[in-house]
């Protein structure tokens, strides 16, 4: 499967969480259960300022809440266009912000450029040299 031509779903980012939760369940025949084993402990911060205004001493136990989790089943062929799509998205996100910090950068160099006419000068010259370099 080739990543590189895929096109990014606008329509996806206006969806529901459900409904999100949907789309990818059919995109990657996955189902969805709640597990009926495992439960996540969720610490529940402790707000050290109630403590500290009402003179009461610093509980040193933290309490811990308890979620169920959820199994997501996904066939092995599904998963692995599933990795390879994140791998493709990841890349494209480095790229991006790559060739931002090199279009802001030539932006501000554009701006110093015009605001000093002995900068100005100094380019044109350069630029010049490498053209006779060439």
């Amino acid at each position: 499967m080739n990543y590189y031509n895929q096109k990014y779903d606008y329509a996806q980012q206006h969806l529901s969480a459900q409904d999100q939760v949907n789309a990818f369940c059919k995109k990657y025949q996955a189902t969805v259960e709640l597990s009926k084993h495992k439960l996540y402990a969720k610490r529940i911060p402790i707000n050290y300022q109630k403590w500290i205004n009402d003179g009461e001493p610093i509980p040193f136990t933290q309490e811990i809440q308890r979620e169920p989790t959820v199994e997501i089943n996904i066939p092995q062929d599904k998963f692995r266009d599933l990795i390879e799509s994140d791998r493709w998205v990841g890349q494209m996100e480095a790229e991006t912000r790559y060739y931002k910090e090199r279009y802001l950068q030539e932006v501000e160099d554009d701006k110093i450029r015009h605001r000093n006419p002995t900068v100005k000068k100094a380019w044109e010259q350069y630029q010049m040299l490498l053209e006779l370099a060439r």
